[in-house]
């Protein structure tokens, strides 16, 4: 789905018998899934710590000295001290991939997103850096969610 809102909306509803989302990560506590949780809407049934890593895609051909990228906030969060070494803006956007998808779709000369490896032939753009978090390894805590029991 597009946003942690829109899963988390859709397992409420009951279009979704069970969702996953991010509940900690290096940048901190995901705001939504915990609110969801303190206020009973969600339970979790099982987590699972992934190791997270960040490249930088640009769209190719763009030759433009690099001004910005698109990320979400905990990437961002994650990746700023490459972000303000290299005195760049960082854009917040609702996903890792909707950056890499905005990127894709609007070409905008200057501009970069930052996203998980591997995603550069699925959103026709290249990498241009690796590791954007630096030596510190970063995780996420992934939870998998069903609605509270009756």
């Amino acid at each position: 789905m597009a946003s942690l809102q829109l899963v988390l909306d859709g397992l409420a509803s009951g279009h979704a018998d069970l969702a996953v989302a991010a509940l900690d990560s290096a940048a901190g506590v995901i705001a939504l899934t915990q609110a969801a949780l303190d206020q009973g809407r969600v339970a979790v049934l099982a987590e699972h710590r992934v190791a997270v890593s960040f490249d930088l895609y640009r769209w190719r051909g763009d030759d433009a000295a690099l001004i910005g990228v698109y990320g979400h906030e905990k990437a961002l969060a994650q990746c700023q001290d490459w972000i303000k070494g290299q005195g760049l803006t960082g854009k917040p956007i609702a996903s890792n991939t909707a950056g890499l998808a905005h990127l894709r779709d609007h070409a905008e000369p200057g501009w970069g997103a930052i996203g998980p490896p591997g995603l550069a032939e699925s959103y026709g753009l290249e990498v241009c850096g690796q590791a954007l978090e630096g030596p510190n390894p970063n995780q996420t805590l992934f939870v998998l969610l069903r609605r509270p029991s009756p």
